[in-house]
């Protein structure tokens, strides 16, 4: 995997520039964050143990409140096989009308802090998991030996980034159209990609006949007739 030097490497050298490497940080980093907001990367999952009678738990500073996708609770012990069951916690906002359920089990923030409604109360060593978005760490001159946070698959599209904020720099209009074009290209056909490998139905679909009227032995699909 390259470095964040060797990407501004390639970058000078698809167009030549005077523009110092601290201005170029700047302009990685500003793309950088623009990608990760649009492909919606994924940071690994933190995870932290809840204990008994505890209801608030603080939020890490890894862990950015806008970004949170998904909350599972452990339900299941883990000590013995099979492994754990593991349940999504759902998101309460403090400000909704929606009635809440003590014997549901859902989350919702308070200040700086995690409320958690668990059934029965919460017990000691339930693994909770936070999946999120991630935040890429920033450029800067001491970290240019080490390769960036943006993923192999969408690293071209951050050198495109880069290359068009320079050409607006220098106010190099033909060169910025074009590679804005290729930026946008690539960006709709990896989303596309993506798109595409999803599964076309997230839940199973019955599209067998429901009315004992539309079938009658193996005439699947077939309205029944009757003797004159």
């Amino acid at each position: 995997m390259p470095t964040r030097q060797q990407i501004l490497n390639d970058v000078n050298l698809r167009y030549r520039n005077t523009f110092t490497t601290d201005q170029k940080n700047v302009w990685a980093n500003e793309e950088e964050l623009e990608l990760f907001e649009v492909f919606e990367i994924d940071a690994p999952p933190y995870a932290f143990t809840t204990v008994a009678g505890e209801e608030l738990y603080p939020i890490p500073q890894e862990v950015d409140i806008d970004k949170i996708k998904v909350v599972t609770y452990q339900m299941t012990d883990s000590a013995l096989p099979p492994p754990p069951v593991f349940r999504e916690v759902r998101f309460k906002r403090n400000d909704d009308n929606e009635f809440v359920g003590q014997a549901d089990l859902w989350y919702t923030i308070i200040s700086d802090a995690f409320y958690f409604n668990i059934p029965g109360g919460s017990l000691d060593d339930r693994v909770i998991y936070i999946y999120h978005d991630k935040d890429p760490q920033e450029w800067n001159t001491s970290n240019l030996s080490s390769s960036p946070d943006t993923p192999t698959r969408y690293q071209e599209i951050l050198k495109l980034g880069i290359l068009k904020r320079i050409c607006a720099a220098r106010k190099d209009a033909q060169m910025q159209s074009n590679y804005d074009a290729e930026y946008e290209q690539k960006i709709n056909e990896l989303m596309w990609r993506m798109k595409m490998s999803e599964p076309e139905f997230i839940t199973p679909v019955d599209f067998m006949p429901s009315s004992p009227r539309l079938y009658r032995g193996t005439n699947w699909g077939r309205w029944p007739t009757t003797s004159p």
